[in-house]
């Protein structure tokens, strides 16, 4: 037994509660993992320690040694099996079956994304894991790349869930810890578990509609800079749709990750199981023949009634604009409407909004509808001037970001099929999320008409990538010469309605 150094520093041939450690695999926020060796069986286990910061943690230590007499009772195929937990030296610690072979986290590094049928079949594995865990009376709550490990040769492994250790009987407790930290992984965390609400099994649910966005786009859903942003797009900004990003996705798939990370959680697949069910069908071009239903029991059970079995839910595609060479307001025309929408909003308005908070409502009812006879699809939000301002800014941000990371010099200049692409996706998941926005009717004018100027950035950009897919270098060099020449206008427009970013006026 190790007693006179720090449980951190265990190295080789060193024993922890009867372990013998042969290497540390990782380390996370909640602790250190080791491989080790187990008396007496001699087997391989994946020893984990738990970090000092959450044993001090009374209720957490509790719960951890309840829910890993819960989780060692788990048997599927798809969780990976706990055989023992337990305490020593007051570091609670817990063994779990050793799998040989990567996670999903690395395997995304490595791959960048993964192709559909790949990314579909991993999802569906891990729903099932979490259906058995969710009927346990558990929830994941930290759902991710690395939490799913995989066996097996590439393109056809086997998927396990993995991670017990930030995983909470939650009956009466929202996302949030003590000290008013909510567990989870910012990419990937449900809105509710970040306002602090009571959550349940649907939380895995969102996190599994991030983590198919993740494997379909090698995205996550809201790249944006900085913790709060993460945290503020969680809370309000649209789903994206994946097709958007990888245009070669069916739009089906789109249907699927849109509803699964819907802001409420009765909007969402009732289970992981279905979601993953759900992903298959759209992706094969079949319906899903078996009932959805929740399948959680106890802590993790949800709190409102099941969704109804027949779902609709359908992404209103983008406008395309009319056929033929597309050209942006005049300059005289567009100055005049400017003038106008200023006055008007001026006047109705008093200049701006109230600041008050943002509840999030639009963005997630103008992606997808459900057929729910109970709950009729409440109407979408008119914002105020500071709520549409606000994000109006965050989907430039995003769009900006990207455009950064990819943008490609050469192939702005010479055809170029995948660089277009991703050009397409980005301006028409531009599109889409500023069409969900339902502005103050002061500012209904100025704003409607720089969602026309941003309808031409797609137009130009599909226009490049249909000269790009031709081999037509003249229409190529038009197209991205139209969108770059028309800046300009767009930004002035973007100026009318009071936003920074997309004027420019930040910079």
């Amino acid at each position: 037994m190790v007693k006179s150094r720090s449980w951190t520093e265990l190295g080789d041939g060193d024993e922890f509660a009867g372990y013998r450690i042969e290497s540390r695999i990782g380390r996370g926020g909640m602790g250190i993992l080791y491989l080790a060796l187990e008396p007496g069986l001699e087997r391989r286990v994946a020893l984990k320690l738990i970090a000092p910061e959450a044993a001090a943690d009374e209720v957490f230590a509790r719960r951890f040694a309840e829910e890993s007499r819960i989780a060692a009772a788990i048997e599927h195929p798809n969780v990976v099996p706990i055989y023992a937990a337990g305490e020593e030296d007051g570091v609670p610690w817990i063994a779990m079956r050793y799998v040989a072979g990567s996670d999903l986290g690395r395997r995304l590094a490595q791959a960048g994304q993964l192709e559909p049928e790949h990314a579909v079949a991993l999802i569906a594995q891990v729903g099932k894991g979490l259906d058995v865990i969710h009927a346990s009376g558990l929830v994941h709550r930290d759902v991710k790349p690395a939490n799913v490990l995989l066996s097996g040769e590439p393109g056809s492994e086997h998927a396990y869930i993995t991670d017990f250790g930030v995983a909470r009987n939650v009956a009466t407790e929202s996302g949030l810890t003590q000290t008013g930290r909510f567990v989870g992984t910012l990419d990937y965390v449900a809105p509710e578990q970040i306002s602090g609400e009571t959550i349940d099994a649907r939380v895995d649910v969102y996190a599994l509609g991030c983590l198919l966005y993740k494997l379909l786009t090698g995205e996550v859903p809201f790249p944006r800079e900085g913790e709060a942003a993460r945290l503020y797009a969680h809370l309000h900004d649209p789903p994206p749709a994946p097709s958007l990003y990888v245009p070669s996705l069916p739009m089906a798939l789109d249907d699927v990750v849109v509803r699964a990370m819907s802001k409420a959680p009765e909007d969402r697949y009732p289970s992981a199981g279905d979601l993953g069910r759900a992903a298959q069908a759209a992706l094969s071009g079949t319906t899903v023949s078996a009932p959805e239903r929740t399948v959680a029991t106890g802590a993790a059970a949800t709190r409102e009634a099941v969704r109804p079995t027949e779902e609709t839910a359908k992404l209103a595609p983008a406008s395309d604009p009319p056929p033929g060479r597309r050209r942006p307001l005049l300059v005289g025309g567009l100055l005049a409407l400017i003038a106008a929408a200023v006055a008007v909003a001026l006047i109705a308005s008093g200049g701006g909004g109230d600041g008050s908070g943002i509840d999030g409502a639009v963005g997630d009812t103008a992606a997808t509808e459900t057929t729910a006879k109970t709950k009729p699809k409440p109407e979408p939000k008119t914002l105020t001037k500071a709520e549409l301002v606000s994000r109006g800014d965050a989907i430039c941000t995003e769009s900006r970001n990207k455009f950064l990371r990819y943008r490609d010099p050469v192939a702005e200049a010479e055809p170029d099929v995948a660089y277009s692409r991703v050009l397409v996706g980005i301006s028409s998941n531009a599109v889409q999320q500023f069409e969900a926005l339902v502005p103050p009717q002061a500012l209904s004018s100025a704003y409607n008409a720089y969602v026309a100027s941003q309808r031409e950035v797609m137009g130009w950009d599909r226009d490049a990538l249909a000269a790009a897919e031709s081999g037509d270098a003249v229409a190529y060099g038009e197209a991205r010469q139209a969108r770059d020449e028309t800046e300009d206008e767009r930004k002035q427009l973007a100026e009318a309605v009071g936003f920074r970013v997309c004027s420019g006026s930040d910079l």
